[in-house]
C-alpha cells in the first residue's frame, strides 16, 4: 500500500481533471494515503465515478469548466467550507489539441491557454491567499514532455505547457514567502484512455515511431502517480520551481 510511504491524513487536496486519466489516478492515490480530495472537472458522470473509487469519506465534487471563469475564488470558498484549509493543488486538467497552423484560430488558442496555463496562474493566486491555504502547501502542475519536444501540429499545446513550465520557476520565487512549493512533472506517453485513442488515430507506423522514442516504453499511470505523490509529500521538501522529467527516457530523434 502507498500509505506505507506517504501519509496525507487530515490533508485536503484539490485535483483538477479528476474525472479521468492522471487526475483520476492521483485522486484515488491521495485518498488511499488518507487525504480528503476535492474532485474538479467538467464531466459530472466521470467525477461521480472517481468519487466511488476513493478511500474514506468526506470527499467533494465540484463540476467546473476551468475555461469558463477567470476567478476561482468561489471554487476555493466551497472547498474550505467543506474541508478546511487546503494543503495542495494538483492541476491535471488539460487540453491537447492537434491542429495544423491553418486551423489555429484565436478562439481555439485562447481555450487551450485558458485550461493549460491561465488556470495554473489562477489556482496559484487563490492558494496563496492565507484564508485558503494550510501553514504549508504545494502545487503540482502536470505538464508534458511535448513542452520541450513538440510533435507536428502541437503548436498551441506545446506553447501552453511551456508557458506553465516557465511560470512554475517564476512562481516559486513568489510563493516561497507563503510557504508554498510549486513544481511540474513532464510525462511522455502515458497509458490512459485518451492516449490509447490517440495511438489508434496515429496509425501503426507513426505509433511505433512515437513509442520508440520513449526508451522505457509507455509509462503506466501507477508510475506517474508515484512521482506525483513524492512531489506532493514532505519527502520532496527541498524541491521547488522545478520541472521533473517523468517521460520514460524520451529521446527526441
Amino acid at each position: 500500500m502507498r500509505d506505507h510511504y506517504f501519509d496525507f491524513s487530515e490533508h485536503l487536496y484539490l485535483v483538477t481533471g479528476a474525472s479521468s486519466g492522471i487526475g483520476k489516478a492521483i485522486s484515488i492515490a491521495l485518498s488511499e494515503c488518507g487525504a480528503r480530495v476535492v474532485l474538479i472537472g467538467r464531466n459530472q458522470t466521470g467525477l461521480e465515478e472517481t468519487k466511488t473509487m476513493l478511500h474514506g469519506n468526506d470527499h467533494l465534487i465540484i463540476q467546473k469548466d476551468l475555461a469558463d471563469e477567470s476567478d476561482y475564488s468561489s471554487l476555493f470558498d466551497t472547498a474550505i467550507e467543506h474541508g478546511g484549509r487546503i494543503n495542495g493543488v494538483v492541476h491535471c486538467a488539460g487540453e491537447a489539441p492537434v491542429l495544423p497552423l491553418a486551423m489555429l484560430t484565436r478562439e481555439k488558442m485562447e481555450h487551450c491557454m485558458s485550461v493549460n496555463f491561465y488556470a495554473l496562474i489562477e489556482l496559484s493566486r487563490c492558494l496563496a491567499r492565507r484564508k485558503y491555504r494550510a501553514d504549508k502547501a504545494c502545487i503540482l502542475e502536470i505538464s508534458s514532455i511535448n513542452s520541450l519536444y513538440p510533435d507536428k501540429c502541437q503548436t498551441i499545446y506545446a506553447a501552453s505547457k511551456a508557458a506553465a513550465n516557465a511560470a512554475v520557476q517564476a512562481l516559486a520565487l513568489e510563493l516561497v514567502k507563503n510557504h508554498i512549493r510549486i513544481n511540474a512533472i513532464l510525462p511522455g506517453s502515458v497509458d490512459t484512455p485518451m492516449s490509447r485513442q490517440a495511438f489508434i488515430q496515429m496509425g501503426n507506423e507513426n505509433r511505433e515511431k512515437k513509442i520508440s522514442k520513449q526508451i522505457l516504453g509507455v509509462t503506466s499511470l501507477e508510475e506517474i502517480v508515484n512521482i506525483a505523490l513524492f512531489m506532493m509529500s514532505d519527502l520532496s521538501s527541498a524541491i521547488t520551481g522545478r520541472t521533473i522529467f517523468s517521460d520514460g527516457g524520451y529521446i527526441n530523434f
